[in-house]
């Protein structure tokens, strides 16, 4: 007798862990839905949103011609460009982001643009900017740059427009800073 309840008890077992390893919740497939229930009334208005980016300025600038100066101490070339837009305050709490674009293309590339030569030798053509004026300039380790380009565009960007960072619009493409700021208002 002790035999077969023990072997009654070995075989409850082994068919207890068979039936719990065989099973398992995943393997069904689920049910249909259950009807939706009826839509509940509008509630309130909400407050309205905050504001877009309306004090973000984008100027274009064509006809560049150059002028031999100095960039940090070294030969470049510079073109001017006078803009009252750019007063003490702008200059003080405002983003200036800057892009180029050669005669060759359509194609806009961000300023400070940088290009290492295998050689050693690079080109760089970057911007400042002060009260009443940006400045362009284009240079490279041998002297400077006869840069051809076709167009500059800068935008002027309100310290208080954006919720982006300026190292998020810094890394940002010329499309992606022109729909950020001008076509998604």
């Amino acid at each position: 007798m002790k035999k077969s309840i023990f072997k009654l008890s070995y075989f409850l077992i082994v068919l207890l862990l068979s039936f719990n390893i065989s099973c398992s919740p995943e393997d069904g497939m689920d049910g249909i839905d259950g009807v939706d229930g009826q839509q509940g009334p509008q509630g309130e208005q909400g407050l309205p949103g905050v504001n877009g980016n309306a004090n973000v300025v984008m100027k274009t600038v064509d006809n560049i011609s150059w002028t031999q100066g100095s960039f940090l101490g070294q030969e470049a070339n510079f073109f001017e460009v006078n803009d009252v837009d750019l007063d003490e305050d702008t200059v003080n709490n405002s983003l200036i982001l800057a892009y180029f674009q050669l005669v060759t293309g359509n194609a806009w590339y961000p300023m400070t643009y940088a290009f290492p030569f295998d050689n050693g030798n690079d080109e760089v053509i970057t911007f400042t900017y002060e009260v009443n004026k940006f400045t362009i300039y284009a240079l490279k380790s041998t002297g400077v740059l006869n840069a051809s380009i076709d167009k500059v565009r800068y935008f002027i960007i309100d310290a208080n427009t954006t919720t982006a960072s300026k190292e998020e619009l810094g890394k940002m493409s010329y499309k992606e800073v022109q729909s950020f700021l001008i076509d998604d208002k």
